[in-house]
This record gives structure tokens, C-alpha cells and sequence, in this order.
């Protein structure tokens, strides 16, 4: 037992003894009296003692209780003893931080800052990395893809046969369900037509996700039949903003795509599956599209058996995998499934931001309690006579140190109270950081009770941070030497202790700037990237028409004819034109490609190229130039030998550079015409940066109209923002029961491409430019407080001939000292942490020298300036007063 701990036990022993002995004494007395009074009435003594006992009843009992009791009372007062004690500690620390306004508001800001941004960060890595996804039991839920990895493929989706051999065969899923985005377009009451995001589910993909709908009931097996009756679940939102929230509305029949749907059900608030959606139908196979080959077909979520873990389940499904290679070598050689949680699948390359994010914030947060805990040091050092003095009155060290934390910990609490306001503002800001503002449903950025949790958390250890130090170095004071007045303030080891604080506070300064840097860098080669074409003025908006309404290609054909015919006729209007997918867009549709003349491929090494069905005017609306060949025209209708145009990449990865035109090109299976190339389109990017653009064909929309395109307005010097209202009109005028979506710029769409990468630079850029003018904060207050303490010293250099330079050059040395130590610390961390950064890059290393030159550099610069005022104020020391002052 050690000595503290044999202390406890005998002042408990001693104290259990005390009141056993007091409840024995009293129980004797009583007793005794009892034996008096009988004995005095004529009792014999013996007879006397035992009616007295038992009058008073189980005496062992009665001084358990009574001990018991005594002890409750003692914790009480000892309880509330230390709690008068704490407050008169807060008490006293907070009339001694009034005494010292400048110190204190100046902490408390730094703390503040500090905690409110930790606050809002964690937050959101809380929201975003943790906090359940509103689906029951959620952890068992993942995502089942494909891959190939000898090709580089990885998350795509689903054929249909694999997924039905997956759902049957599988001994780690209790459940295999398949989805696919789809949008839909609600027209008649409720207002006017309104196209909705949503998907394709299969009937048990709501009960494998484990939500019930909040009204009605989900679908059954039997909606999926050839020639079942339409049927849909909406969401909440939806319920509530276009019918009202009327509860009748199970069981009504709308018109969604020209079909009159019932409705059968009602999701609650937050499911909003897969990302965005309002509403969903049945996922109804497609017989037509049904191959092993078909990987674009759709995606599946499965749940796990109780026990099983990922991967156990992955073992499960490579072991059919390895059947299916087995079964159809063409179509399955290389490929496999592949499984990860559904958290990961959803917030997919968020991750790895908001752990950068959280180290970059605690970086911050460890500056501010550097800081403060250099301005507390100050304090201190000012405070050794206090100190001093209630050391010889008897204080002991520990009941000092205590009284010094209680300060920190009411300096830190009061901050954390500004710094939940801080926070909120910095959830709400964060929400802007998403497009159109508006985080998905599986994101609830708030402030809430985990939230408030965390700031409480980090307002503790801010305290303990930036508290530990100056209570350890504030309560070691010698006590001859201050109360004699001598030696004041010449405390060396303090000093170092302050100027290492601020040589760390400078290290990880030049650790988030460099981090900063680097994705701005990247940020500027993200914008200055050459699109291949020209995003000024260009409007674009989604339309579907109901294939119901437009059964043939020529009914589609015709809609699309006279819509662009009308939308060029409009004032501004250069070019009207269509694709089913612009840039950025999301649109991939790729395909097996075979070039007439070339060698087969091999296994595995198969040319894919991206296809979509393009109007005539499309590439002139958009900037992209013709290389050679022709144009597409309104007149190529021919879909047995279609005429296409390609890209260059196809005319140097499919054609081998020679050149392609009349050649011939396959997309797809042997069933799909083989068309004629007669042109060549330069290169643009289609894809999100920095992913290239691959090998790319393009048919004529006339030759296989489809219902779905994007119309593309380009303008002349008309703010394509004007055209939105003449579209709408027109889209109307055609067909009231078609909708618009996804109407944007082209810049609008190029922007948000680039919404990352943005986020990435503008966080650390902030984060970076707070701990720079802490560190400067920091710099500018060790070396005021070292001017201030070495006045006398300074006025006698001065008395014997010392120049202002001299002086000034004094504190620049001591300055630069600071400086490059943290520049030199900082730097070699840099190395180590820009390599964390290295897949946010694009067309910059981690190492890159212009950031590693400049960031230490401008440090130093903007270090020296702080250094400036306390360098002036110690070259104007008048000698003879300070002196004299001492």
C-alpha cells in the first residue's frame, strides 16, 4: 500500500472509529440511566440491565445505522466544504483575471476562436464520419459493386444474372437488394409539373434498410409483375410541400410520367434514399439489358447476418465469383464483387478531407493554448509576489496550483461558451461548403447534444492545456528572492519555457500554411485546367418525356425538333442544341469498342469507350472544335450504319492515330449496328477533375431519339440566367406535362465540379491564417514581456555606448532565434504531413520547392514585423529612468 493510500485508509479507520466509539458512549449512557431508575424502583440490578436492553433493542443495529448515517452527514460536509472551496477559487480568479483585463479578453478570445472552430469541425467529422445513418441497424448495412482490379475498375455497378446469383447464393447476406437512380416527373394537382429525384428499388430494399414508411406500406413482390399497376413511396418532404401533408393521400392515384400511380405510402422525415430522393417506384428487370456483361445495369445493398463481418462476406461472395468465372469466362474473367460498408459508400472521397480537417483544427487548437498559456506565464511572472506572500502565510504548493487551475478552467469554461456560438456559426457556414447548400440527408450538420458534448470536451482540455504549465511554473517561486525584490522577473527558465511555446506555436504555423498552400496551388491548376470548351454563356437544363406520351422515335424526334427550333428563335440565342449528358454532368455511359482493320484485344484488355446520342448543333454550342471530317446533321437518321463522330483519344487509342474517317467502329455486342465515322472532335473533358477524358463516340440523337436529353442554350452578350423564365414558357407552351430539372450555367456546373477542391484550400487557408496571427500574437508577447523585463539591463548597455541598432538588432536576434527554430521544426513536420495531402493534389507534388520556399520565407517576413514594435520600444529606453526605477 502506498503512502497516500495509507493515509485514506487510517483518516477513514479513524473517523469510523470516532463515531462507533460516540454511538457506543451514547447508547451506554442511556442504558446505564435505564439501570439507575429500575434498580432505584426496587429491580434487582440483573433483571434491571436486561429489561433495560431490551427496551432498547438491538444495540449492534442501532450504531450501524447511526455510524452510517454520521458518515452520510460527513461526506456532505466534506462535499460541500470542496465545493465552497471551488467557488471561492472561481471567485478569486475571476476578480484577479479583472485585475488584468488585457490578459484576460485576450485569452478568452484565443480561446474562444480555438474552441468554436474545434467545435464546428468535429461537429461536422461527428455528422459526417460517425453519427447513424437513419437506417435501423445500420452497421450492418453495404454496398455490393463490381470490380476489376487487373483493369483499374472499381465500384461499378451490377449485371442483373450476377446479382440474382449473389441474392441466391450467399450465406453472409440475410438480405440482397438492387436500386438504380431514376427521375420523375409529377404533373397534374399539386401544382405544376415538377420533375423529383428519386430510384428504382426493389421491394425489399426498404425493410433490408430497416425503415418503415410513415404512413401506408411498401412494396410488395408482385409490383415488380409485367402489367402491374403503377405504384410509388414518397417522401416526407414531398407529402408535405406538394399535397399539403394531406393524410388521405395513401391510396390516391397521381399522374407521375403520364401514368395515373397510386400512391402506397408515405417515408418518414430523414430517408431520403440514396442521397436526395423524394420518390420511388419498383425496379422492374429489363429483360432487353439482362447479360452478365451488363455492369451499368444498377447497384445493390445488402445486410449482413448477425456475427458476420465484412470480411466474412467477402470470402462468401468471391467464392461465387470464382462459379460465375467458371460459368461465363466472357463475361465474368476478372471481374468480382465488392463490399464496403454503406458509410463509406456514401460519403465516399469526403473521408479523407475531414481527417485532414480534424488535424489541421487541432493544430489550431493546440496554437490558442500555447498562446494563452504563454500571456498565463506572463500573468504569473507578475504575480510572483502574490504568490510569494501566501506561500509564507502557509499556503501549500498544491492548494496554489489548485486555485491557478480553477482560473484556467474559468477562463476556459466562459470561452466555451462563446465558443459554442462560434461553432454554430461555423456549422452553418460549412452547410454553404455542399452544392446548393444543402448537405445530403445522411449529413445532419448541427449543434446538437453530441455536438455540445465535444465542446465541452474540448473545453476542458483547452483548460487543462493551457492551464498545467503556468499552475506547475507560477506555484515554484523562491520565496527570499521575490519578497526581497530582487532578481524580479529575471526567472531564465520561464523565459525558455515561453520561448519554446512560441517556437511551436511557429512550427505548426509553417506545418498548416504549407498544407494550405498546397491545395490553393492545386485549387489554381483545378481552375487554369483546359476544359476544351468554352462554359461562358452557356444555359442547360435535364427534360424526360413520358415514354407513354412519346411511344415512337418519331413522336420523339418531332418534340425535340420543334423545341429547338423554338429555343433558337429567342433573342440571344446563338445555338440550341442537345446531349443526354454535358460535362460534369455525371453522365458515363461506356461500352466494349472494336475499330474495323484493327487486331482483336485480349482478354482483359478490352477498348471502352464512352457513347451518347448528341443533337447536330451540340459541339458548336458547347465551343468543341471539328479536327477533320464533317459534322453531324438533322438528316442522319440512319440507325442500321450510323454515322458518328469520335474524339481524338479514340483516334489515337482505337485507331492507333491513323486517320479514322469512313473507317468503321462497333460499340456494344455483335446485335448493335456498326457505324461510320465521319468526323473528329478535339478533346474536351467530360469527367470530373482530374479524371481524362478516355476514348469517346458520338451518335446522332435522330438516329436513336431517345426520351431523356439535356437542352444546351448558348447566349451572345444575354445573361443565360434571362433565358430560364422564355424556356420554362416554352417547355410549357409544348407540353404542360413536361418538366425541367437540373437548370444551371455552365459555369454554375464547371463551379461545383470544383466544389472540393475549394473547401479543401478554403478551410486550411483559414485554419492557416489563424494560427499566423496567434503565432505573431505569441511572438510579439514573449518578446514585449523579455524588453519589459530586461529594461534595466538595456539602459545599461545603453549608458555605455550602446547604439539604437545595437539594441534593436538585440531583440531581432532573440527574434530570429524563435524564428527559425520553429520555421526549421515546422518544415521538417511539413515534410511528414504534406504527404497525407498527396491524393487532394492535382499538378502539384507534396514536396513541391516554390511552397517550401515561400511559405518560410513570408513567415519570417511577417514574424519580423511583429518583432518591430517591441525592437522600437526597447531602442527608446531612457537609461537613466530605468535605472533610477530600479
Amino acid at each position: 500500500m502506498t503512502e497516500s493510500k495509507e493515509r485514506w485508509f487510517r483518516a477513514l479507520t479513524l473517523v469510523r472509529r470516532s463515531a462507533a466509539r460516540d454511538v457506543d458512549d451514547e447508547l451506554r449512557f442511556h442504558v446505564e440511566s435505564r439501570v439507575a431508575d429500575l434498580v432505584a424502583s426496587g429491580v434487582d440490578p440483573a433483571t434491571a440491565r436486561a429489561r433495560a436492553e431490551a427496551e432498547f433493542g438491538d444495540q449492534r443495529t442501532i450504531r450501524e445505522q447511526t455510524v452510517r448515517i454520521d458518515e452520510r452527514i460527513r461526506r456532505r460536509r466534506r462535499l460541500g466544504d470542496w465545493l465552497n472551496e471551488i467557488w471561492r477559487d472561481v471567485v478569486v480568479g475571476l476578480r484577479s483575471l479583472r485585475r488584468t483585463p488585457g490578459v484576460a479578453i485576450s485569452a478568452l478570445l484565443c480561446s474562444a476562436l480555438g474552441i468554436g472552430a474545434t467545435g464546428a469541425i468535429t461537429s461536422a467529422a461527428y455528422a459526417i464520419l460517425v453519427r447513424a445513418l437513419p437506417y435501423a441497424d445500420a452497421d450492418h448495412l453495404v454496398a455490393v459493386y463490381s470490380e476489376n482490379p487487373g483493369r483499374a475498375y472499381h465500384r461499378v455497378n451490377v449485371s442483373w444474372p450476377d446479382y440474382e446469383t449473389w441474392r441466391d447464393g450467399t450465406r453472409a447476406f440475410s438480405a440482397l437488394g438492387m436500386w438504380t437512380w431514376t427521375t420523375l416527373t409529377f404533373s397534374g394537382e399539386g401544382g405544376e409539373a415538377e420533375r423529383i429525384e428519386g430510384a428504382e428499388m426493389t421491394p425489399n430494399l426498404v425493410t433490408i434498410l430497416g425503415v418503415a414508411p410513415e404512413l401506408g406500406h411498401g412494396f410488395v413482390p408482385t409490383d415488380t409483375m409485367p402489367g402491374a399497376p403503377p405504384v410509388a413511396l414518397i417522401s416526407h418532404g414531398l407529402w408535405q410541400r406538394r399535397y399539403g401533408g394531406d393524410s388521405t393521400i395513401v391510396g390516391r392515384r397521381v399522374e407521375i410520367g403520364s401514368q395515373m400511380t397510386t400512391i402506397v405510402g408515405v417515408m418518414p422525415p430523414r430517408f431520403n434514399f440514396p442521397d436526395r430522393g423524394d420518390a420511388w417506384i419498383p425496379f422492374k428487370p429489363r429483360p432487353g439489358a439482362e447479360a452478365h456483361g451488363n455492369r451499368g445495369y444498377a447497384g445493390a445493398i445488402g445486410r449482413l447476418r448477425p456475427n458476420v463481418t465484412i470480411d466474412q462476406a467477402r470470402s462468401d461472395m468471391y467464392r461465387i465469383d470464382a462459379a460465375m468465372v467458371r460459368d461465363f469466362p466472357n463475361e465474368n474473367e476478372g471481374w468480382r464483387s465488392e463490399i464496403l460498408p454503406l458509410r463509406d459508400d456514401l460519403v465516399g472521397d469526403l473521408k479523407r478531407p475531414v481527417q485532414i480537417f480534424l488535424a489541421a483544427v487541432m493544430m489550431v487548437l493546440l496554437i490558442v493554448c500555447a498562446n494563452v498559456a504563454n500571456l498565463l506565464l506572463a500573468r504569473g511572472a507578475a504575480r510572483s509576489g502574490e504568490i510569494a506572500v501566501r506561500t509564507a502565510l502557509g499556503a501549500s504548493r498544491q492548494r496554489l496550483a489548485r486555485q491557478l487551475m480553477t482560473e484556467s478552467f474559468a477562463l476556459a469554461i466562459v470561452a466555451g461558451a462563446f465558443g459554442v456560438m462560434i461553432a454554430w456559426w461555423g456549422v452553418r457556414l460549412l452547410r454553404y461548403a455542399f452544392p446548393g447548400q444543402t448537405p445530403p440527408s445522411y449529413i445532419s450538420l448541427t449543434v446538437d447534444g453530441a455536438s455540445l458534448a465535444f465542446i465541452a470536451g474540448i473545453t476542458l482540455l483547452t483548460g487543462v492545456l493551457f492551464g498545467i504549465l503556468p499552475a506547475v511554473r507560477g506555484t515554484r517561486v523562491d520565496l527570499g528572492t521575490v519578497l526581497r525584490g530582487v532578481g524580479r522577473g529575471s526567472d531564465g527558465h520561464q523565459s525558455r519555457v515561453r520561448g519554446s511555446l512560441v517556437v511551436l506555436e511557429i512550427a505548426l504555423t509553417v506545418v498548416l500554411t504549407v498544407g494550405a498552400m498546397l491545395l490553393l496551388r492545386s485549387y489554381k491548376n483545378f481552375e487554369g485546367t483546359a476544359l476544351g470548351f468554352d462554359e461562358q454563356g452557356i444555359l442547360s437544363a435535364r427534360i424526360a418525356l413520358a415514354k407513354p406520351d412519346y411511344p415512337t422515335s418519331a413522336q420523339r424526334i418531332e418534340f425535340y425538333d420543334r423545341l429547338l427550333a423554338r429555343l433558337r428563335a429567342l433573342p440571344g440565342v446563338t445555338f440550341a442544341a442537345s446531349a443526354q449528358g454535358i460535362p460534369f454532368s455525371g453522365w458515363n455511359l461506356q461500352a466494349w469498342a472494336r475499330i474495323e482493320g484493327m487486331p482483336p484485344r485480349k482478354r482483359g484488355e478490352e477498348l471502352d469507350a464512352h457513347y451518347q446520342y448528341v443533337s447536330s448543333d451540340y459541339f458548336k454550342a458547347i465551343g468543341v472544335g471539328l479536327v477533320r471530317g464533317r459534322w453531324l446533321t438533322p438528316q442522319d437518321r440512319d440507325s442500321l450504319h450510323p454515322p458518328v463522330l469520335v474524339n481524338e483519344q479514340m483516334v489515337k487509342v482505337g485507331f492507333g492515330g491513323a486517320d479514322p474517317i469512313g473507317k468503321h467502329v462497333l460499340i456494344g455486342g455483335d446485335r448493335d449496328p456498326v457505324a461510320t465515322v465521319v468526323g473528329v472532335v478535339r478533346d474536351f473533358r467530360h469527367y470530373r477533375l482530374p479524371e481524362p477524358m478516355g476514348p469517346a463516340v458520338y451518335y446522332a440523337y435522330a438516329a436513336y431519339p431517345t426520351l431523356g436529353q439535356t437542352i444546351v442554350l448558348r447566349t451572345g452578350s444575354r445573361d443565360p440566367h434571362a433565358l430560364i423564365p422564355e424556356l420554362r414558357r416554352v417547355v410549357r407552351e409544348l407540353d404542360p406535362r413536361v418538366a425541367l430539372s437540373e437548370v444551371q450555367t455552365f459555369d454554375e456546373v464547371v463551379g461545383r465540379s470544383r466544389w472540393r477542391q475549394r473547401l479543401h484550400g478554403a478551410v486550411l487557408s483559414i485554419f492557416a491564417v489563424l494560427s499566423l496571427v496567434l503565432a505573431c500574437i505569441g511572438l510579439y508577447g514573449v518578446l514585449s514581456y523579455a524588453v519589459t523585463q530586461r529594461t534595466r539591463e538595456l539602459g545599461v548597455r545603453i549608458a555605455l555606448g550602446a547604439n539604437t541598432g545595437d539594441v534593436v538588432r538585440l531583440v531581432l536576434r532573440q527574434s530570429g532565434a524563435l524564428v527559425v527554430g520553429g520555421v526549421a521544426v515546422g518544415l521538417i513536420g511539413a515534410l511528414f504531413a504534406s504527404r497525407l495531402l498527396e491524393t487532394l493534389l492535382y499538378g502539384v507534388g507534396p514536396a513541391d520547392l516554390l511552397t517550401f520556399t515561400t511559405v518560410p520565407l513570408g513567415l519570417a517576413a511577417v514574424a519580423l514585423l511583429a518583432s518591430a514594435i517591441p525592437a522600437r520600444r526597447a531602442a527608446e529606453v531612457d537609461p537613466i529612468a530605468a535605472i533610477r526605477a530600479e
